[in-house]
């Protein structure tokens, strides 16, 4: 049995190929290309950003490392670092006010936590204002109110000569990470 090909069929079969393979290769061209400017992005982030931070050192950790922000994704940074702020501007609130329920024989001790519990109340409205800003992209009034929140949490720290060592442990990671939004945010106004 001989089977004999049209030229026009295998002209068909040419072409309707051909274009299925240059779509691919264009595609994967695309996708290729999306990545190095989207890791370009990411550094120019990096290279912005996190000099200006208190802590540039922590500023590239989360960058880099946090799964929940998309690289180069300016944004989710915003999110994530306000997200953090406020979960320990809330445990140093806990901490203050369980550390006041215990008997304290100073009373210069006593006023100082009271002021620190006042601060963080004061610090943790701040940063839960940040997030609904966020949602309305208010970035000039997220970086103010971040930077007075850092504010707050300075301010209970100099109250003490050592502030008590969990303390100061939670007042700093409330602090980078409150300058970390206002210093994305600030670039963002």
């Amino acid at each position: 049995m001989v089977v004999s090909v049209n030229r026009n069929t295998s002209l068909k079969m040419a072409h309707s190929f051909f274009p299925s393979w240059l779509s691919l290769s264009f595609l994967v061209v695309l996708v290729l290309l999306f990545e190095i400017i989207r890791k370009a992005k990411a550094a120019d982030i990096l290279d912005d950003v996190c000099p200006k931070t208190i802590n540039p050192q922590l500023c590239f950790h989360v960058l880099k490392n946090d799964p929940y922000v998309y690289k180069g994704d300016i944004h989710s940074l915003v999110s994530i670092s306000l997200s953090i702020a406020q979960d320990n501007t809330t445990s140093t609130y806990n901490l203050v006010k369980s550390l006041l329920e215990q008997p304290i024989k100073d009373p210069n001790l006593k006023a100082q936590l009271t002021n620190c519990l006042n601060n963080y109340k004061d610090a943790g409205d701040k940063l839960e204002s940040c997030n609904d800003l966020f949602r309305t992209s208010d970035y000039r009034k997220i970086s103010l109110l971040a930077s007075a929140a850092l504010n707050d949490s300075r301010a209970c720290d100099q109250g003490f000569e050592e502030p008590p060592a969990q303390l100061k442990q939670l007042s700093q990671t409330v602090q980078e990470f409150s300058d970390l939004v206002f210093v994305i945010a600030y670039d963002l106004k």
